[in-house]
């Protein structure tokens, strides 16, 4: 038989392919102009070697503050420069060392690229470019050294007990590799006692009166004292950065920060530490972290990330006191600990509350997207599977459609529908799309069978009156469209769902699934029409199919 008319195929592709609609909330094109990570810019910038390694820098600056963004990461490197010429040089070297190191024990490349491995190093340099006595350019030589080794360690560190935080706890090492290099290469210079090698006298801070301007100022500080920099400038420029890259991880941390100074001055902190941002920055990074990094920006994640951010405040002040009794600074520890501890208790305690995988993730914006994504396409899965399974008619997304839309698929089905008769044979389907009939059984050619096609045609039958009318094939071509243009970003949200990495769906992670955009659990009915009356699972495959055709 003749295979499909170029009409057809032109009708189709460009139903298909036709601009989409974003799906609902997504919020269209990505603003400002310089939000995201910018995939591209190392190619902007010539596309060499030497590109890309600044553009591997510049990526370790910004996650630092969970910002994987290079224009980002160059506002972060002024930041620290503003601060002193010192700190920024020292950070620099901290990321060189520490990006290096990846490099030459072989840690996987795109990870390396992301500057997973560079962030730590950073904050080395930046720590020990706090707290050094560097008055001249020798000194500054002197001290580069401690910052190139403790950078390379982190890396070690990151390599070897963060891998195993993630593969056995599920939990990222965060800076914690930072703070244990930062107080063993503080310690040793201390015991050394070499003039070379000076720290700076601590300073009392000014006391102060709890008032609302210079509160919110110690916010806006405290984005800058997560690199060690105390200035209002260089906290503006460490805020206009996080913004720059995602206004939503903005908006997290100011409200994360502010959560946190407000509990640190009800605890007794000083109204002056409060206003240089002291109360705040471990607030920032763990607001930011559970509020749209490992979890997807909702009502949910940011009811459990305040009341994180506000911990870190609870737990600062005994933190601080053990280890001011061996004259170690807290640095993020209560970030860490914070963060680790809720990242655990929701996993035990609120399992439906779905991390982002750790090999998928980009902004609060992007997961936000995935979560909508998912939301629509299961909430459409779940209201076509309960009618369904009560024999009923499944005209969803076919009421909603745009004119245009409509248009486009009456000219389609006129297309496919030979004999004019107004319903589609299992013939004139197979026969329009794939030029000759199906084969009977598996020939070894990739083309589905007639069983196949028979299932799939019983699932086109919307209503099972033994033919698919014009409305039917427009509804399957909508949920083809929608599943289309979420296909992505759903399997990314999906990926944490299979907890014990079969590739599989059994029922009580479908249910966990269904729970994490507001779905209420399967009741037995749908539960036997998906998985049969002994149970079993779906595969990923399988239950995309069933997505589309349910």
């Amino acid at each position: 038989m003749a295979a499909a008319d170029p009409t057809t195929l032109e009708l189709l592709a460009g139903f298909l392919a036709g601009p989409p609609a974003p799906p609902s909330g997504s919020g269209g094109r990505s603003w400002p102009p310089t939000a995201g990570t910018l995939p591209d810019f190392g190619q902007r910038l010539g596309g060499g070697r030497s590109a890309r390694e600044l553009v591997t820098a510049l990526r370790s600056f910004g996650q630092v503050i969970f910002i994987n963004n290079p224009l980002s990461g160059l506002l972060l490197l002024l930041a620290l420069c503003w601060q002193s010429a010192a700190m920024g040089l020292l950070a620099a070297i901290g990321v060189v060392a520490a990006t290096l190191t990846a490099g030459l024990i072989g840690c996987e490349r795109s990870v390396l690229r992301n500057g997973i491995y560079g962030f730590n190093g950073a904050l080395v340099g930046c720590a020990l470019g706090a707290f050094a006595a560097i008055a001249s350019a020798p000194a500054l030589l002197v001290w580069s050294l401690p910052v190139a080794a403790g950078a390379a360690l982190t890396t070690l560190l990151v390599e070897h007990q963060g891998r195993w935080l993630v593969r056995h706890l599920g939990l990222p090492p965060l800076t914690l590799p930072f703070c244990l290099v930062t107080w063993l290469l503080l310690a040793m210079v201390a015991g050394w006692g070499q003039p070379a090698l000076a720290l700076v006298e601590s300073t009392a801070i000014p006391a102060s009166a709890p008032q609302l301007a210079p509160l919110l100022a110690g916010v806006v500080r405290g984005f800058g004292q997560v690199f060690l920099c105390p200035s209002l400038a260089s906290g503006s420029l460490v805020l206009l950065a996080v913004a720059a890259a995602s206004p939503l991880a903005a908006l997290t941390g100011l409200a994360g920060g502010l959560a946190s100074a407000l509990t640190a001055l009800a605890g007794g902190m000083d109204p002056g530490a409060v206003h240089q941002g002291l109360g705040s920055y471990n607030g920032v990074l763990t607001a930011i972290a559970i509020g749209g990094t490992f979890y997807a920006t909702s009502r949910s994640s940011l009811l459990v990330a305040l009341p994180a951010a506000a911990a870190t405040s609870v737990i600062s002040p005994a933190l601080a006191g053990g280890l001011a009794t061996i004259n170690l600074p807290l640095l993020t520890l209560p970030f860490v600990l914070a963060t680790m501890a809720t990242m655990l208790a929701l996993h035990r305690l609120l399992p439906s509350l779905l991390p982002v995988a750790l090999h998928a993730q980009l902004t609060p914006e992007e997961h936000r997207r995935r979560l909508l994504v998912a939301r629509t396409l299961l909430g459409d899965f779940r209201q076509r599977l309960r009618q369904a399974v009560g024999n009923g008619r499944r005209l969803a997304l076919l009421p909603q459609a745009a004119r245009q839309q409509r248009r486009q698929l009456a000219a389609l089905f006129a297309a496919l529908d030979r004999d004019g008769d107004g319903s589609l044979s299992l013939a004139e389907l197979h026969t329009a799309l794939l030029g000759s009939p199906a084969p009977a059984g598996p020939v070894g050619t990739g083309r589905p069978t007639a069983a196949q096609l028979g299932e799939l045609w019983q699932r086109l039958d919307l209503d099972g009156d033994g033919r698919v009318d014009a409305e039917e094939f427009a509804e399957l071509m909508l949920r083809l469209q929608r599943l289309h243009e979420g296909h992505e970003r759903l399997l990314t949200y999906l990926a944490p769902v299979d907890a014990d990495g079969n590739e599989r769906l059994d029922a009580g992670e479908l249910d966990r699934l269904l729970a994490s955009v507001g779905q209420r659990p399967l009741e037995p009915g749908e539960r036997r029409r998906l998985f049969g009356a002994q149970g079993g699972s779906l595969s990923w495959g399988r239950f995309i199919d069933l997505l589309l055709l349910t």
